[in-house]
C-alpha cells in the first residue's frame, strides 16, 4: 500500500477562503498533503458556487491532493473523503442512539440532519488533471438551520482539532486504500452507509428534479435512480 501523506497544517484565524489558499498554493508547485484550516472564513462557498455561512467553533479546511488518476476518476474522491469523515466521527457518535449516514454525492448527516458538507474542485492543465483541492466543513459546536453539530450528540468531549486530526488519520488510510486498490472497497463502504438506499428520492439537479429509487451508485460513482423499472444515471457534476 502507498505510504500515508505527511499533513502539513497551516492554521488561520479569518480568510476568505481555504479553497482559494489551496490553489494559490498548486500555482506555486505545492507538493501534496497541505492543509489550511481557519477559525472563520468570509467567502466561504459549497458545491455549484453557493455561499454559506462559516460561523467560529467549527472545522473550515482544504487540503490539496495530487492522485495518480485521470480527470474522470477525480470525482471518486468525494466518497473517500465522506467514507474518512464518517470513519472518524464513529469516536464520537453513539450508533446506537444516532444515526448517522452519507448523502450522494457529498454530505454526512445525523438524524437526517447534515453535519459535514464536502467540496471538490479539480485544477486541470492540458485537459489533465493536476491536482484536487477538498474543501471539508464540520459542524463542531453551531450549526445552521436544519443542520446538525457534533456537540449536539457526542458522546465525548469535543476539540475541533482533535476532530481535524482523527479525520486526517482516517483520509491517509482511505485515500491509501483507493490509490491502491480503486474504487470497489471505496464504493463498498459508502454504500453500507448510504442515505435513502432502496428508498424514494428526489434528485436536485441545479435546473431539474428527478424523482425515482435510490438503487445505489455506478463503478464511478453516480447515482443510479430507478424510474418506473428503468435506470437513470445522474453524474455528481450535473
Amino acid at each position: 500500500m502507498p505510504m500515508q501523506i505527511q499533513w502539513r497544517i497551516e492554521q488561520y484565524q479569518r480568510v476568505l477562503s481555504t479553497q482559494d489558499y489551496i490553489h494559490d498554493a498548486i500555482a506555486t508547485g505545492e507538493e501534496e498533503g497541505l492543509v489550511v484550516q481557519a477559525l472563520t472564513q468570509q467567502g466561504a462557498r459549497g458545491r455549484h458556487g453557493n455561499k454559506w455561512e462559516a460561523p467560529i467553533g467549527n472545522l473550515y479546511m482544504s487540503l490539496l491532493l495530487r492522485p495518480n488518476c485521470d480527470l474522470a476518476q477525480s470525482g471518486q474522491l468525494a466518497f473517500v473523503v465522506a467514507v474518512a469523515l464518517s470513519d472518524a466521527l464513529d469516536e464520537y457518535i453513539d450508533g446506537a442512539k444516532h444515526a448517522k449516514t452519507l448523502k450522494w454525492p457529498n454530505d454526512v448527516l445525523v438524524n437526517n440532519q447534515k453535519i459535514c458538507g464536502i467540496l471538490l474542485e479539480s485544477d486541470v492543465r492540458e485537459n489533465q488533471l493536476n491536482a484536487v483541492v477538498v474543501g471539508v466543513g464540520v459542524n463542531i459546536f453551531k450549526a445552521p438551520d436544519f443542520a446538525i453539530d457534533l456537540n449536539a450528540v457526542a458522546k465525548e468531549p469535543v476539540y475541533v482539532n482533535k476532530v481535524r486530526d482523527k479525520f486526517l488519520d482516517k483520509l491517509g488510510e482511505t485515500y491509501a486504500l483507493w490509490q491502491e486498490t480503486g474504487f470497489a472497497p471505496i464504493r463498498e463502504m459508502w454504500l453500507k452507509q448510504a442515505h435513502g438506499l432502496d428508498q424514494p428520492i428526489t434528485a436536485r439537479l441545479p435546473s431539474e428534479s428527478h424523482k425515482g429509487v435510490f438503487n445505489g451508485i455506478t463503478e464511478e460513482g453516480s447515482l443510479i435512480l430507478d424510474q418506473d423499472g428503468e435506470n437513470r444515471i445522474i453524474h455528481a457534476a450535473e
